[in-house]
């Protein structure tokens, strides 16, 4: 490379003299301010994190950072959307196809099973292929089986077209490995947290979509219960396609530019699925910090299929299908917040104590959750049973965003692979509680949300087993070395040549 693309630079507050290099290939470069202040356009970057953005400008669309991370849980929020379209409708649904409640289990079963495998896989390749596409292709995956909703006819078309859908779930794990890609270790788990929030905000957005389209269908429109809820699944399709389309044309996988470009120009080192996979697979924080995303994000995807239903089956709470659906929104509604401030209580949680704070901060959000869904299931009327709700989504969501800000630190050199295992076991977790549920108390969903609740609490404590290489644990471990991202970063850009 030449001279001039070589920079000596100091970095406000660094404590000695660095080389900064920027490859004259990559899409973006960063400039130095007179006060050392490394940036790209207007966002404050960290060259030796790989130009990775030191902080969140919300209403910012610039690329290549902002952009991303508009892009990142727009597209979730919209997968998640349409990945639970169907649940509020179920009441309805259930009528027009002549399903039981043991079917309805099954049908929720078959919407989370098949995520499990695709978040396995898509975490890696996001390593080789980078997040846009595979985001691309999974949201247009969506689209497609969303139309072919609309036209089922029985209860196993009715499963296999949920089926299909479940795959898009993977758009969780694209989600967080693209905004781990943007943003620097100090805000990454705010980052990660709001990303994955408000995708995860379309859980409740859904309750009311889905409620309102078919209610402008039968009242408006004029058409049957039947045929209303099946032209309601135009309006989410229509907005999936469109979000694909825009997301492929005006992002960029990295601060640097789309990884294959970067990758063939000799920017950074190539990474492959394979590498990836066996790096974040075999290491045992990424097991266990699974199974405590089974109880929290598995917790909540089993809640988005069954809480509508609970609410409109229990007699006690005296309301039908579509109110049934409005407060079941209530419980995905709390992610416009819920897990940013997971996030946030992790990332002080660091910035106080190191990888320590970050731990405490997830077990106590964790235990709480177990807590309060033991207390919703105790209220038979919805004078208790809405607040305790509304408590409870609060800590899964937070459970989540203090999960994935630990995530990011596990293995910085397999990232894909990590989230592939966190991912997947979210959706292993819905798997189990649906056949809990199913085969357990299909009669008493009370007492099963009582049973779940107890296992959470359990599963906070398996955080005392977590020990990440170079930082503290929860009982040992003097304070915080430097994290291993930065270092992983540096070391991509010195394979590449640079």
């Amino acid at each position: 490379m030449a001279d001039e693309d070589k920079i000596k630079a100091v970095e406000l507050g660094a404590p000695e003299e660095y080389e900064v290099t920027q490859h004259p290939s990559q899409k973006y470069s960063a400039t130095q301010d007179g006060d050392g202040t490394w940036k790209m356009g207007s966002m404050p970057v960290d060259p030796s994190q790989g130009f990775k953005a030191k902080e969140i400008q919300l209403f910012s669309f610039e690329r290549p950072h902002m952009r991303a991370f508009h892009f990142a849980w727009m597209s979730f929020f919209i997968a998640f959307t349409c990945w639970f379209a169907f649940a509020p409708l179920m009441p309805i649904v259930k009528q027009s196809l002549g399903m039981n409640i043991k079917q309805i289990f099954a049908v929720n079963i078959a919407s989370v099973a098949s995520t499990v495998t695709t978040r396995f896989i898509v975490g890696p390749l996001c390593d080789k292929w980078g997040p846009k596409r595979c985001q691309t292709f999974l949201l247009g995956w969506i689209t497609c089986f969303v139309l072919l909703g609309a036209a089922v006819e029985n209860v196993w078309g009715l499963g296999i077209v949920r089926f299909m859908i479940g795959f898009g779930g993977a758009t969780f794990v694209v989600t967080q490995f693209w905004s781990s890609q943007m943003f620097a270790k100090e805000i990454v788990g705010l980052a990660n947290a709001c990303t994955a929030g408000w995708g995860n905000l379309g859980g409740g957005v859904t309750q009311m979509l889905m409620v309102g389209v078919f209610s402008f269908m039968v009242k408006v429109v004029g058409v049957g219960k039947t045929d209303g809820w099946r032209l309601s699944f135009i309006v989410p399709a229509f907005i999936a396609g469109t979000c694909t389309i825009a997301m492929y044309l005006f992002s960029d996988d990295s601060p640097r530019g789309d990884l294959n470009e970067l990758y063939a120009e000799g920017v950074l080192r190539r990474k492959t699925a394979k590498d990836s996979m066996k790096v974040g697979f075999s290491n045992v924080n990424s097991w266990l910090l699974g199974v405590q995303y089974a109880c929290c994000f598995g917790v909540e995807l089993h809640v988005n299929n069954t809480a509508a239903t609970y609410f409109a089956l229990r007699n006690t709470f005296g309301v039908g299908p579509i109110d049934a659906g409005l407060i079941a929104s209530l419980f995905g509604w709390m992610n416009l917040f819920a897990r940013s401030a997971g996030g946030f209580f992790s990332d002080y949680g660091n910035k106080v104590a190191g990888m320590r704070g970050r731990m405490w901060a997830h077990t106590i959000c964790l235990f709480t959750e177990g807590l309060c869904l033991v207390v919703f299931s105790r209220f038979a009327t919805l004078t208790g049973a809405i607040p305790s709700l509304v408590v409870f989504s609060f800590f899964v969501q937070a459970s989540e965003g203090t999960s994935f800000a630990i995530v990011p630190y596990v293995e910085p050199q397999a990232l894909g692979g990590v989230c592939a295992v966190v991912g997947a076991w979210g959706n292993i977790g819905a798997v189990a509680w649906g056949m809990m549920f199913l085969f357990g108390f299909s009669g008493n969903i009370a007492d099963g949300f009582a049973t779940l609740g107890c296992v959470i609490v359990a599963s906070a404590f398996v955080t005392f087993a977590i020990k990440i290489k170079g930082h503290s644990a929860m009982l040992s471990g003097a304070g915080d070395d430097v994290p291993d991202g930065t270092k992983a970063d540096a070391r991509d850009d010195k394979d590449a040549g640079n």
